[in-house]
């Protein structure tokens, strides 16, 4: 339980802190626009000496001059415009025996039309034997998998892009536009956390595979960030100053996140100019290297990211923007359509409990023997004090 009595003089603490803090924000913040400025007659120069720098921190290569901004046209008066969002139950070492669930909500909506709406959860409920024989290496003598968090979740985002394609393409219309929309980054720089190369770049092969069907069938896909952290950007700009790749000076700007930046110049509506990433995971994205542009949607500046080859399609850039801006309007702030899938694909704690006692009783239905909990476990759900 937590003590708010004790709390309190950290509490009023942190307040100081945070009233130093936008102070010297504003200051990192107005030096980040006024490199912007300066950075944009001569923005070619900066990208090729960007392009050939090395090392450092990750820096975007703006496609056009980074200080532009784009005005949102009108929206197709009909569109089919689709989305997934998942969730998991982990294999929990404190319950045997082990297993876990992949949950992903698919929606399609169909604007200006009498079609109705696709909504829906797909389940799948796999075992650690199955995922591990069809990420094993054909080498006798690798190191053994285990299915961890990180796979897991690795292979609950490439279910959820293999969702996505599978509803577009069945819910696309004849003469009429269809964006699909993930929740999240499509850069799957998380999997380098694994330490594992050959894992990752089975992973990696797997998800890009997805995503060659999207090319395949000329279906635009893109992706919506929340409030991103992204200082690629500002990294570009901090090249622009020529300042130490990890200085701390108070002079310097690192600190300040991309969104900061456009918050300050685009208006409500707009969108920046598009900006590719460098991330190190991209290299062995084949022809999907990702891109990504920022706008200014009712609530936030939030983060639109696609693979390259989109943003190539003359109109599909307009369509995008004009889709996303509108799917934030209706959301109060975030694409309904994400908020839509996400309710289908959530799994609650209470959910959670179900889950198991289902599986402990239909196990014990077969005749098989019921799973067991560690202590901590059954302490939990029979808690004494």
């Amino acid at each position: 339980m937590l003590d708010f009595a004790r709390l309190a003089g950290q509490i009023s603490d942190f307040a100081t802190y945070r009233v130093q803090e936008d102070r010297a924000h504003a200051g990192r913040l107005d030096r980040a626009l006024a490199a912007l400025d300066d950075c944009a007659p001569t923005w070619e120069a900066l990208r090729d000496r960007a392009t050939h720098a090395t090392g450092g921190p990750l820096r975007a290569l703006p496609r056009t001059r980074p200080d532009e901004s784009h005005a949102c046209g009108p929206r197709p008066a009909t569109v089919t415009v689709v989305a997934t969002d998942g969730s998991q139950i982990f294999p929990d070492r404190h319950v045997d025996p082990a297993c876990y669930l992949l949950n992903v909500g698919r929606v399609a909506i169909h604007y200006g039309t009498l079609d109705p709406p696709l909504i829906r959860a797909e389940p799948t409920l796999r075992y650690r034997q199955q995922d591990l024989a069809d990420l094993a290496d054909d080498d006798a003598e690798a190191s053994p998998l285990d299915l961890t968090s990180e796979v897991v979740s690795a292979l609950r985002d490439e279910l959820e892009l293999r969702w996505l394609f599978d509803t577009a393409d069945e819910e696309r219309r004849s003469g009429r536009d269809v964006v699909a929309m993930a929740d999240g980054t499509l850069i799957r720089w998380m999997l380098r956390g694994m330490k594992n190369r050959r894992l990752e770049t089975q992973l990696l092969s797997r998800y890009v595979a997805e995503l060659d069907r999207f090319r395949g069938a000329g279906i635009p896909v893109c992706s919506y960030v929340s409030r991103p952290a992204n200082a690629e950007v500002v990294n570009l700009l901090r090249l622009h100053r020529d300042e130490p790749d990890w200085d701390v000076s108070p002079d310097s700007i690192r600190g300040v996140q991309d969104r900061h930046v456009f918050a300050s110049r685009l208006e409500v509506g707009e969108r920046s100019a598009v900006f590719l990433s460098r991330s190190e995971v991209l290299k062995q994205y084949g022809d999907h290297r990702i891109v990504a542009f920022y706008v200014h949607g009712c609530a936030e500046v939030g983060r639109v990211e696609m693979p390259e080859w989109v943003a190539d399609v003359p109109g599909w850039l307009d369509l995008i923007h004009a889709v996303v801006l509108d799917q934030c309007e209706k959301g109060g702030g975030y694409p309904i359509i994400l908020q839509e899938a996400h309710e289908r694909a959530v799994v609650r704690a209470r959910e959670k409990d179900v889950f198991y006692r289902i599986l402990a009783r239909q196990a014990r239905g077969a005749g098989a023997e019921a799973g067991t909990y560690s202590g901590k476990a059954a302490s939990k759900r029979a808690p004494r004090v």
